[in-house]
């Protein structure tokens, strides 16, 4: 594999050309594709395929997923339009506002809403901007996965076996359990195509590429700064010395001014320091509490002991995926790899000490090290990947079911 990460994007048309010509376009679109390599064709095909999956999915919903009397199915846009969407939706449309019940908006970061209002700003559409922006960056994304887990799979399998990790890796990540909020107006697509390719540029000891990539991933969700901490620890085992030295890795910090101006801006906007804390509290109920607190109160909702049973069900689901989480962060630590701890570690340790567990299945797309390692087990234990989507495929479809149809789906 080449070292050089390079970003991929088409040559631009010539000035001098009026209207478009669809021998052209054909012509850059194939020439896009022979510059991407093996592996990196696989994650786009294993993407594509991926979205025809939820396709079909929301087809089924809009039809089957409403009530059985009714002579028209649901509307295909409308069922993407629930939960965290509508408020982005709505600071990205009036801005973040006073009033108690879209209070809660104050924990979303402005970085994804700014990005929704200039889509919307061509395509003139709130829903199809967001799930425009989610396949975009989705696809970004998983060419960025895919040359992580190629590099991985390398040194631990070969470069004749690597590329087959890649395949497994990716279709295990596409087709995971969250993989609706891949689809969904969230920031998940974003934020991992800004991270995971601003990892790969640390890797590199690209420094500035990879601050500022982070830097606009903080904007869009408080979990940035993990993986700025992350970009330390990578700079840090480069073992810097000098003045010099060290100031090369001056852009690893820059994640701390979007966090940072938008806390200054809340205290400016609310009068209240606390007013990201006080969001989360008030929407969701997050708060610190001892990590066995946080499992005794997750076990009572996935009793069905304080909610129904059709929403216990995903704290069922959240308790197996937070000690997966666990147990990822202990092999990582066992292995020394101590940035991919460091940001694993603080992702779980956040989740798990809050109230209840709570959105960590959405949590785990983000865990580059755990779709790289399992890619690995699947080239290496031949019957694991088939297990793995024997097991995740009904949780998949369960998890897109509920969100489409404006049920808790985490």
């Amino acid at each position: 594999m080449d070292p050089n990460v390079r970003l991929l994007s088409p040559e631009p048309a010539s000035p001098d050309v009026a209207g478009s010509d669809p021998v052209a376009e054909a012509s850059s679109a194939t020439a896009l594709l022979r510059r991407l390599g093996p592996s990196e064709k696989d994650s786009v095909r294993v993407w594509l395929l991926s979205r025809l999956a939820m396709v079909a999915t929301t087809w089924i919903v809009a039809w089957t997923g409403f009530g059985s009397t009714g002579k028209n199915p649901h509307g295909l846009a409308s069922v993407w339009q629930h939960w965290d969407w509508v408020r982005y939706q709505k600071v990205a449309a009036t801005g973040y506002q006073h009033d108690t019940l879209h209070g809660a908006s104050y924990a979303f970061f402005p970085g994804y809403p700014a990005l929704l209002w200039v889509v919307h700003f061509l395509l003139r559409s709130w829903v199809f901007s967001g799930l425009l922006i989610s396949l975009v960056t989705g696809l970004i994304a998983c060419v960025a996965l895919g040359r992580i887990i190629e590099i991985e799979a390398t040194a631990v399998l070969g470069k004749a076996r690597a590329r087959q990790a890649v395949r497994d890796g990716l279709t295990l990540f596409a087709f995971a359990p969250a993989a609706v909020f891949m689809t969904a107006g969230y920031t998940e697509p974003p934020f991992i195509a800004l991270t995971l390719w601003a990892w790969l540029f640390a890797r590199e000891q690209r420094w500035v590429l990879a601050g500022v990539l982070t830097a606009v991933a903080s904007s869009m969700h408080i979990n940035g700064l993990f993986v700025m901490l992350a970009l330390a620890v990578v700079f840090l085992q480069t073992r810097p010395r000098g003045v010099r030295g060290w100031l090369r890795g001056w852009a690893i910090a820059l994640p701390l001014l979007p966090v940072g101006g938008y806390m200054l801006w809340l205290k400016h906007f609310t009068g209240q320091w606390n007013a990201w804390e006080r969001a989360e509290q008030i929407g969701w109920n997050r708060h610190f509490t001892l990590p066995w607190q946080t499992l005794l109160n997750t076990l009572r909702y996935a009793s069905a002991e304080k909610v129904p049973a059709a929403t216990a069900f995903e704290y069922q689901l959240e308790i197996v995926v937070t000690f997966i989480g666990i147990a990822l962060a202990i092999w990582l630590g066992y292995r020394r790899r101590w940035a991919e701890f460091v940001y694993v570690g603080f992702s779980v340790g956040s989740l798990a000490t809050s109230h209840v567990y709570l959105s960590v299945n959405r949590e785990t797309l983000t865990w580059w090290p755990l779709w790289a390692l399992l890619g690995i087990w699947c080239v290496q234990r031949s019957w694991f990947r088939a297990v793995y989507l024997t097991v995740a495929a009904p949780v998949t479809f369960t998890i897109a079911m509920l969100f489409l149809q404006s049920r808790w789906a985490g």
